[in-house]
């Protein structure tokens, strides 16, 4: 088998579209979640922030939900 030998210019291409590629694989996802970032692995502080914030926000429904019911009682 052959091997297939790049100039310089053509690997640089190459790499550019592979890397465009990638690009517009994360802002489907994005555009797809409506998330700007979707694992630890784009942005781990944010990720855990958000992580954080979500979590408060459940329990303090559920807070709410348990007072909500205690006062029609």
């Amino acid at each position: 088998m052959a091997d297939i030998t790049l100039s310089a210019g053509v690997r640089q291409n190459l790499l550019s579209l592979q890397s465009t590629a990638d690009l517009m694989a994360q802002t489907q996802n994005r555009l797809a979640t409506g998330k700007k970032v979707n694992s630890a692995l784009d942005n781990p502080i944010s990720y855990f922030t958000s992580q954080s914030l979500g979590n408060r926000a459940s329990d303090l429904n559920s807070l709410l939900d348990s007072i909500s019911n205690a006062t029609q009682t």
